[in-house]
């Protein structure tokens, strides 16, 4: 058992590598990405995920999560901004749980299981022909994720493998054959060195969509490079540079960059103490060469943003309460406000 909990994640890596440029797209939802901590930092996680929100970005990062933990994430915001788009109501929400598999039982040692849900609404769409509009309906999008991580091995350097399945649904009220049902495996890997520098490998094989009008939607293939590490000013203060580099199938290589500012122990209580103030911002999916004609549009809708964090201890427990606020790209100017709690 323990070797096939080592060997699944890792020969799942390599299987989806081999696949990597034979996609193209379905279930754009999934693009959005969950955690304000990642959000803030413009989605450069793929080496630093260390949260239950790393099921989306990373599942091998669960290895780091060696308590119960519950995570939420919620979004604000209006489409009142979106020219044409003004009595359309979104919403974005998330929800995961994550379990060592070691309070079970020993035999596990540090592998970890999560389960997560991820919910994109639409209400209020409308629908338009050359008169003009002539009725509205409601798109909702869910996803449930299934991830699994393990340790290849652990000592002066680490390297931890995971993965994750969804199972995707949309429906589209009242629109003929719009109803789908789908899949999708991402597989990742996380190599620590000298416990603040991590390089991290993603990639995700695309969601695959059947619709019941009989047509079939398959996402890109997306492949991640990750690099960050945690750089000590002194005892309290870190700087956290983090850099993704992205090659989506039919698309030019693109850069995540996020930074994370913070001040530690600042108040330490068992009953109530503050362990951390964290200020972020981050840039998503900077193009780096000119393939595909796009490039040019890509970098001038750039999608920036900025956040913040506070890390409480609240009677031995440890709770983290994260911001981000979405600019640059008008269909990301929402708030998100995320909460992880570890039991």
């Amino acid at each position: 058992m323990k070797i096939l909990l080592k060997a699944i994640p890792l020969c799942l890596t390599f299987i989806l590598a081999s696949n990597a440029y034979s996609a193209t797209g379905g279930a754009a939802f999934l693009k959005k990405g969950v955690g304000a901590r990642a959000l803030a930092m413009g989605g450069a996680y793929t080496a630093l995920a260390d949260d239950t929100s790393s099921l989306y970005w990373n599942p091998a990062g669960l290895v780091r999560v060696q308590d119960y933990s519950a995570a939420l994430m919620g979004t604000s915001g209006s489409s009142d901004e979106w020219e044409g788009l003004s009595d359309m109501t979104p919403s974005y929400n998330f929800a995961a749980v994550s379990i060592p598999l070691s309070k079970f039982a020993k035999y596990f040692k540090s592998a970890v299981f999560a389960v997560g849900y991820l919910n994109s609404t639409f209400e209020n769409v409308s629908m338009t022909d050359e008169n003009g509009i002539y009725g509205h309906f409601d798109d909702t999008q869910n996803a449930v994720f299934f991830s699994l991580a393990a340790p290849m091995w652990e000592g002066n350097t680490n390297l931890y493998a995971g993965i994750t399945f969804k199972y995707i649904t949309e429906k589209m009220e009242s629109i003929e054959g719009g109803s789908a049902s789908g899949y999708d495996v991402d597989a990742g890997l996380i190599y620590n060195v000298f416990e603040t520098l991590n390089f991290g490998v993603f990639i995700s094989n695309g969601a695959t969509m059947e619709w019941d009008g009989g047509n079939t939607d398959h996402a890109n293939i997306t492949a991640k490079f990750g690099v960050s590490n945690k750089f000590s000013i002194n005892r309290k203060i870190k700087i956290t540079p983090a850099v993704d580099i992205m090659q989506v199938q039919k698309e030019p290589i693109a850069a995540n960059v996020g930074l994370e500012f913070s001040y530690l122990d600042v108040y330490d209580d068992y009953n109530l103490g503050l362990n951390g103030i964290h200020v972020r911002g981050g840039v998503n999916s900077y193009a780096l060469e000119k393939r595909y004609d796009v490039s040019e549009v890509m970098n001038e809708n750039l999608s920036y943003s900025v956040g913040f964090g506070i890390d409480l201890m609240i009677f031995g427990k440890f709770l983290q309460i994260d911001y981000a606020l979405g600019m640059g790209n008008i269909f990301d100017k929402q708030s998100k406000v995320s909460i992880n709690f570890y039991f």
